[in-house]
């Protein structure tokens, strides 16, 4: 069964000075944004009159919502989407699948961010972006009510973006936080161990008998919310992947 949550208006190391001074520029020229409009953005935080209070409101009945990641919800207010430009916002979301593979199951969740004013130039022909892909592989499921995998994508760091979650074997709990950046900066964090999406959006993850757990990080494509079922159940078959999630002692 295919689940999305869409959260509307809610919720390198570099070597040289040249390197770094590129990359800053290329950044600028993809999505119009700049050091000064970064401090702009933080001085809308502290700033009252700014504030949505429409949607603070609102996240308020969010309070207590319950488990849907290692982090608890919080709810702070937050400016004006519009203040950053007509369309910089048009959507943020997840998508999930489960995928059996024998008497085993991998669940696959994903983050991403809708084509708006300040990432178009980047995505170019494309409705939306993954920025972070999951693949773990577990020996329990709830079908019923889903209380052993959970996730939110979360809008309230307008123009940057984080999503949460978690995925609950027998014998261990996987938590993953990812967040993505309006620099076009990508970062995710299971289980304590950070990982640099920028050097590959999609993660796997198999735990062992003894409670350790191995990753696989994969440069995959440039994905869609669209394309990223197909891209899951087609890479799951490649002798690599079945090699790494059937390894001896993985459960």
């Amino acid at each position: 069964m295919i689940k999305i949550i869409t959260i509307l208006c809610f919720i390198i190391v570099s070597c040289s000075k040249v390197d770094k001074t590129a990359k800053l520029e290329s950044d600028l020229d993809k999505t119009g944004w700049n050091n000064q409009k970064r401090e702009q953005y933080l001085n809308y935080r502290n700033d009252s009159t700014t504030w949505d209070n429409e949607m603070f409101n609102n996240d308020k009945q969010l309070i207590g919502v319950g488990e849907l990641g290692p982090f608890k919800f919080g709810v702070f207010p937050v400016p004006k989407y519009e203040l950053l430009g007509e369309g910089s916002f048009k959507g943020l979301g997840n998508k999930s699948e489960d995928f059996k593979v024998g008497e085993k199951t991998i669940v696959m969740n994903s983050f991403f961010v809708a084509k708006n004013e300040i990432n178009k130039e980047r995505l170019g022909d494309k409705d939306d972006e993954v920025f972070f892909h999951l693949l773990v592989f577990t020996d329990t499921l709830d079908t019923e009510n889903y209380t052993l995998n959970k996730s939110i994508a979360i809008s309230r760091n307008h123009p940057d973006y984080v999503g949460q979650g978690f995925v609950k074997t027998k014998s261990n709990t996987i938590d993953y936080f990812a967040f993505d950046t309006v620099e076009g900066e990508s970062y995710a964090i299971i289980n304590t161990r950070l990982f640099n999406l920028n050097f590959g959006k999609t993660i796997l993850i198999a735990t062992k008998n003894d409670g350790t757990l191995r990753s696989l990080q994969i440069k995959s494509p440039q994905l869609t919310s669209d394309a990223i079922i197909a891209y899951s159940d087609s890479l799951i078959k490649e002798k690599q992947i079945i090699g790494f999630f059937e390894t001896k002692n993985t459960f």
